[in-house]
C-alpha cells in the first residue's frame, strides 16, 4: 500500500542496463588504468593470502593470455608438450606453468586434519579400531 502511494506509476529509475552492467565488468575482468583505479588498496601483493593470491593469479594469467591462444590453436593442452613441438618456447611455457600454479592456488580449499574437525578423532585407538571393526562386520553381512 506504502508503495503505491509513493510510486503511483512504478519505479521511475530502473536499475542499469545489461550493456552498462557487462562493460563495467570489463573494466575489472581485463588489466587496463580503470582496472588499476579501482582495485590499488584491495591487497598488498607481497602477501599470499586471499585477495592478494587472486590478484597475482589474475596477473600471471593475463600475462600468459596470448601463449595460451597459441597452445589452443594447436590444440594443446599441456604446455611440455608445446615445447616439445615447437609451439612455444620454453620460457613461455614456464610462463604457463606459473600462471597455471597461482590459479590452482587460488581455488584450492583448505585441508584440515581430521583431528581438527571433530571430536571423535582425539579418542583412542581402541575407539578408532572398535568402529573399524564394527563397519567391516556390518558391511560383510
Amino acid at each position: 500500500m506504502l508503495k503505491f502511494l509513493i510510486q503511483p506509476f512504478g519505479a521511475r529509475v530502473l536499475g542499469p542496463s545489461d550493456i552498462v552492467i557487462h562493460r563495467c565488468a570489463q573494466l575489472v575482468l581485463e588489466p587496463s588504468a580503470a582496472r588499476d583505479r579501482l582495485t590499488p588498496d584491495l591487497s598488498h601483493i607481497d602477501d599470499d593470502r586471499g585477495v592478494a593470491r587472486l590478484e597475482k593469479a589474475f596477473l600471471l594469467v593475463t600475462g600468459a593470455e596470448d601463449i595460451a591462444k597459441k597452445m589452443r590453436a594447436a590444440r594443446l593442452h599441456d604446455w611440455k608438450e608445446a615445447v616439445k613441438k615447437g609451439v612455444i618456447t620454453q620460457s613461455e611455457g614456464e610462463q604457463i606453468a606459473a600462471a597455471q600454479e597461482a590459479a590452482a592456488k587460488v581455488i584450492e580449499v583448505d585441508d584440515f586434519a581430521p583431528e581438527a574437525l571433530s571430536p571423535i578423532y582425539k579418542k583412542p585407538a581402541e575407539v578408532h579400531q572398535f568402529f573399524q571393526e564394527l563397519g567391516e562386520t556390518r558391511a560383510a553381512s
